[in-house]
């Protein structure tokens, strides 16, 4: 799994791991004992061969109590919401049904000021380097005039002072965030990899217990259906399978 790292004005860097997914880019920044808390380093997934993977979710599954299928762009923290972290929430989706979906190559940033404002979302791709400023007009968030890792993208948080909170969307919905301190960097090193699984309610807890995920890499394909099969109740019952077909390469 590649990695985001973060690294202060003098280069330390924190090999610390976040794994909450983003929920929204409206998310206040951390306090300052919250921060000393949370490891800035966060592990993400994107980037492929083409513009977009062209994905086809499809049921085949013996599954009669409607489960939510969970897509992730790395395993969510499991003492998180499971569903609260899912890049995409495929519900209602029943047995013999199938749902469409792209997995686009280029990813948006956005981020939350100290004061709770919250930006534009921004384009942005390997190589280049993102940057939080004060101006006269306020916060900005802007491409930065200097060269960033061929293989990465990178955010600085350039204000004096206050902690920033980012975003990293794809497709528009939320994916992965982490959050920088005054006068820090943060690297985000991507792969073509998502991770999905089925969410069911539990009665005993009357929560969403989540199903073992399933590693997908989507390296060099341009369209693919994710077929899902198993469920079922009682002593028939298996678990919920999900695997490849009908893969076009690019």
């Amino acid at each position: 799994m590649d990695t985001i790292t973060a690294k202060s004005a003098n280069g330390a860097s924190d090999p610390g791991l976040v794994s909450a997914l983003a929920e929204d880019v409206a998310l206040a920044p951390p306090t300052a004992d919250e921060a000393a808390s949370e490891a800035p380093l966060l592990a993400a997934a994107a980037g492929a061969a083409g513009p977009e993977v062209k994905l086809n979710f499809v049921n085949r599954s013996n599954d009669a109590g409607n489960v939510h299928v969970l897509v992730f762009g790395q395993p969510p923290s499991p003492e998180l919401d499971g569903i609260g972290q899912a890049w995409r929430v495929i519900d209602n989706c029943g047995p013999g049904w199938s749902h469409p979906f792209t997995w686009p190559v280029a990813v948006t940033l956005g981020v939350v000021d100290p004061n709770g404002n919250v930006s534009p979302q921004l384009d942005i791709a390997d190589g280049q380097v993102a940057e939080v400023v004060a101006a006269p007009s306020g916060t900005l968030l802007r491409i930065a005039g200097q060269q960033g890792p061929s293989r990465a993208i990178a955010l600085m948080n350039q204000l004096p002072q206050g902690f920033v909170a980012a975003t990293v969307f794809r497709d528009g919905q939320p994916y992965a965030r982490t959050s920088l301190a005054p006068h820090t960097t943060v690297t985000l090193a991507f792969k073509p990899t998502i991770w999905i699984g089925a969410a069911a309610r539990t009665e005993a807890s009357g929560g969403e217990a989540v199903s073992t995920l399933t590693e997908i890499s989507l390296m060099g394909v341009a369209s693919a259906d994710i077929v899902m099969t198993g469920g079922g109740q009682g002593a028939d019952a298996r678990p919920f399978v999900f695997t490849l077909a009908n893969v076009a390469y690019a």
